[in-house]
């Protein structure tokens, strides 16, 4: 007895100590500690609560004990009996166990088949515990988990309701930022619209001051022009009295020589007298012939200084009409139809006096370049008296400060076919490229010749009208 109880406390020591390791090995390296309120045995395996742990070492029947006979051999209690009948040292005792033998073979028989019994639901129920206390093992690891999850979550939602007060913060400055911007603006706005009311009654008196400039300046052409044609009537007059003048003289001088050459006749016998009076006769003959040249001349020259003022006075209603036309570009698509009446009077026109005609001013675009298409109906340098000489020229605007320089520009000129079938009708393109460094310089400008006989051909030319079309590309 005594054998099995100091067995039991070394059990119990050595059951303690395997308790401690596990529970050293099993402590886990987190913060968080798992404390298991039961312990197994080391020789059954079996949980049990450690007020009864105790207790069943000393019961428990898988505990080694050393074999009373002094075999030396260490028996589980439950084997003891079977072992004291097989052992080697219960031969004298031999006699005494074959009197018990017949009624302890019944029993052990009987208790055999409980133990195994016993053993069985004891097997099933360790196993049954043992899943339980894994199960339990598990739940307690994920509870450890949950907890540290909870921790990171507690932690994450501590940051971001940190990060969420200081967007709230950062959102309140943004809106005090954006109200005192929208405040500015306003601000900035109404000034806006006070200096633009400002520039716009400026830019309304301006106005009227340019169309009264405008005004005066049609009244002081009017009245130039008033005044170029009464010179002009006094001039053509003054012509004509010299014609009569120089044709009484001319009459006067034939009657002269009339005179004279009776004189001849009558005084032949005297050729001295006859070859002085030849000689004197030559040279006032000569003399009237340089006046009238000079006459001529001097009408011709009258003539021209004419058709150039009235050419001049075109060019100055032309330019101020331009003037207008500049202020209030009606035409801003690019586009343009151009009527030439009576073509072959401007073309005899152009023939004597190498007049200019322009076009009506048009834009490329809304806010453009200010355009105008230029025609010598007789042609121009090495051109003249063949062909007919255009150019589209960039003109002076009022946007020319907002607009890109150097411009360039692509057009084409069409001379359009008056055909009665305008599905036959073919027009003749030219295609020109228009280019100007600034509005400050005077432009380069590209000419491009048509042929009279191509004009002539065809139906261009119809009841003496010419249709130029100008399309502006780019």
């Amino acid at each position: 007895m005594s054998l099995t109880k100091s067995s039991s406390r070394k059990d119990l020591t050595e059951q303690n100590q395997y308790q401690n390791q596990n529970e050293n090995q099993n402590q886990p390296k987190s913060t968080t500690i798992v404390k298991y309120e039961k312990s197994s045995c080391l020789f059954c395996n079996e949980w049990f609560d450690a007020q009864t742990f105790t207790e069943h070492l000393i019961h428990c029947g898988q505990v080694l004990e050393e074999c009373p006979n002094g075999c030396q051999a260490f028996i589980p209690r439950i084997r003891m009996r079977s072992h004291l009948k097989e052992c080697p040292r219960n031969q004298h005792n031999l006699s005494n166990q074959q009197r018990m033998s017949v009624s302890m073979d019944r029993l052990d028989r009987q208790s055999d088949q409980r133990l195994l019994v016993i053993e069985q639901d004891v097997g099933t129920i360790r196993s049954v515990l043992n899943e339980e206390i894994r199960q339990r093992l598990h739940l307690i690891t994920d509870v450890g988990n949950i907890r540290k999850q909870n921790q990171v979550v507690e932690d994450w939602t501590r940051e971001t309701e940190k990060a969420m007060d200081d967007l709230r913060r950062q959102m309140e400055e943004e809106t005090n930022r954006k109200a005192f911007a929208i405040e500015q603006n306003q601000l900035d706005v109404q000034y806006c619209c006070d200096i633009t009311q400002s520039l716009k009654e400026q830019v309304e008196s301006r106005l009227d001051e340019a169309q009264k400039l405008v005004n005066q300046l049609s009244a002081d052409v009017t009245y130039h022009q008033n005044q170029l044609n009464d010179n002009i009537l006094k001039l053509e007059e003054l012509i004509f009295e010299n014609e009569r003048l120089n044709r009484e003289k001319f009459f006067q001088i034939e009657e002269f020589l009339q005179q004279i050459n009776e004189d001849i006749k009558t005084k032949l016998g005297n050729s001295d007298y006859v070859t002085s009076k030849q000689a004197t006769l030559d040279y006032e003959v000569k003399n009237v012939k340089n006046i009238v040249c000079e006459t001529e001349e001097r009408c011709d020259k009258l003539d021209r200084a004419l058709h150039q003022t009235m050419q001049n006075i075109s060019d100055l209603e032309t330019q101020m009409a331009m003037q207008q036309r500049i202020a209030s570009v009606q035409n801003i698509r690019g586009h343009l139809i151009w009527r030439i009446k009576d073509y072959s009077k401007k073309l005899e026109e152009s023939k004597q006096y190498d007049t200019i005609l322009h076009s009506a001013m048009f834009s490329n675009k809304a806010f453009g370049y200010a355009l105008r298409l230029d025609i010598y109906l007789n042609g121009k340098g090495t051109w003249k008296g063949r062909n007919m000489i255009a150019c589209l020229n960039v003109l002076s605007g009022e946007y020319d400060p907002l607009l890109a320089w150097p411009c360039r520009l692509q057009a084409e000129i069409i001379i359009r076919d008056q055909c009665t079938n305008v599905a036959d009708a073919e027009d003749y393109v030219k295609t020109i490229f228009v280019r100007k460094k600034s509005d400050d310089f005077i432009q380069s400008n590209q000419y491009f010749h048509i042929p009279h006989k191509v004009i002539t051909s065809r139906n261009y030319l119809r009841n003496d009208s010419m249709f130029i079309e100008v399309r502006v590309l780019k």
